[in-house]
Parts: C-alpha cells; structure tokens; sequence
C-alpha cells in the first residue's frame, strides 16, 4: 500500500525547512560574492549578515519551499486516494467472500434439512410416544421424554429438573457443540404457560449453561403475551399442535423450531 502519507509529510516538511534556512543564508552569501566581498567576511559592514537582507533572505526561502509545498499536498491527496481506493477493495472482496459463506451454508443447510425427511422412519421407531401418553405422564416423565426425543433427533441431552435446575430441565448439545437449554412445563391440558417462565430460562441459559439457545416445552399452550416475548427475545417454544409433530408425526426439532443448524 506504500509509505504511510504521515511518514511522506514528516519528511517533506524537513525538506521545506531545510530550503528556508538554506535560502536564508544564500543571499546574503550571493551578494557578497557579487559585490567582490569576502564570503566569510565577519565585519557587519561588509554586509555578509545585514539586517537589511534578512527579509529577502526569507521571501528567498519561502520561495524555494512554496513549490515543495505545493508537491506535498498533491502527493498526500495521492496517497490519501490510493488509501481509500484499497480499503474499499478490501472491503468489497471481504463482502462478497462472506456473502459466499453465507451461500453455501445455506446450500448446506437445506441438504441436511432435505436428508431429515428421508430418516422419518428411523425417528418413529426409535421414539414417537403418543399425546395421551405425555398427557398422562408425570413432569419428572415427561422431562425424559423430552431427552429421548432429543437424542432420536442425534442430539446429546441429560436431564437436569430437579431442585436448583435453575430453570432449566434438558440440556442438549448437537454436533456442533451447540448448547440448547429447554424448559419443560407438564400441564394438564388446556392450562396456558404465561411469559414467568420465559423470563427465568432467559436469565439462566447462557450465564449458568453457557447455552446459545433456549427453548420452552410444553404439553399445553402458550399465553399470547409468552408466545410475543419470546418471539422478540430468540426463546423457542414447542407447544401441544407443536409437541405432536415433534412426538407422533417424528417430525425433527430442527424442522419444527428456528435452531441453528449444526453445519
């Protein structure tokens, strides 16, 4: 990218300097030489040093400067340019490199999405436990039920409900290290879960779990100010409609929520 301009106008104002003193201390040499004086003549009569040359010594200086000057500021304009030119290179090549990971982590994205339909019936086999029985099922039942349907999906999840789980029931882990903490709430049916409980995995997930996700399940139904507030704070929920796609239809979780992907 070339010198830096700072380094270009340091040197340029020695110069100038250099030309001042320079024609400073010419003229009156140049008048003596002319008038037949000594050059080094130290009598002030002689006139080597008079006063009255000092004001042409530096119009003489200035004069030889004014043209450096002039060749300064066009050069930094220069280099000013150049600079400009080459951050907004990099940073257009920078666009279009993050614009094409960004491409191909979707192609990939929608492969692994596509290859999830074609496992259905390896998923059902493994685990699809009907509504009446999460329906009939007790909380501690229905948290391990929510860590089985997890790992048939090839997530790894552990149950942590219990006393100080700190809201927080499951926490899976997907194959790229993705930690999703997952609150579950057993009703009995037609019970709504409101927004309290979205708070608390909202204030725990990340800084106890260190988890990038959060997710509410329930057998039940969302409030409409629950379902609004962790649409506007990136909480997942999985509500009944949700719960038998996920359980009976072995319907992926990725198919069903906004996670993100692990590719």
């Amino acid at each position: 990218m070339g010198r830096r301009p700072e380094f270009a106008h340091r040197k340029a104002m020695g110069w100038k300097i250099a030309l001042v003193v320079v024609g400073s201390l010419s003229l009156p040499v140049v008048n003596n030489w002319a008038s037949g004086l000594p050059i080094a003549s130290a009598d002030p009569g002689d006139g080597f040093m008079r006063i009255q040359d000092v004001s042409a010594s530096l119009a003489l200086g200035l004069m030889l400067a004014f043209p450096v000057e002039l060749f300064t500021q066009a050069s930094h304009r220069r280099q000013i340019r150049r600079h400009r030119e080459e951050i907004q290179r990099l940073e257009e090549e920078n666009r279009r490199m993050n614009l094409q990971i960004l491409r191909e982590k979707e192609r990939r994205g929608e492969e692994w999405l596509a290859e999830l339909e074609t496992s259905r019936t390896a998923r059902k086999g493994k685990c699809s436990p009907s509504i009446k029985d999460i329906d009939s099922a007790s909380p501690a039942e229905f948290e391990m039920t929510v860590q089985r349907l997890m790992e048939r999906d090839g997530l790894k999840a552990e149950v942590i409900g219990g006393r100080g789980d700190q809201a927080v029931d499951v926490l899976a882990v997907n194959a790229a290290g993705q930690a999703i903490a997952v609150q579950c709430k057993h009703t009995t049916r037609g019970r709504k879960v409101d927004s309290r409980v979205l708070y608390q995995i909202n204030g725990t997930a990340g800084a106890v779990y260190e988890a990038g996700e959060s997710m509410v399940v329930t057998n039940g139904s969302f409030t409409r100010d629950a379902a609004e507030w962790g649409a506007r704070h990136g909480i997942l929920l999985i509500d009944r409609d949700t719960l038998i796609k996920w359980s009976e239809d072995a319907d992926h979780v990725y198919q069903l929520v906004d996670l993100v992907l692990p590719v």
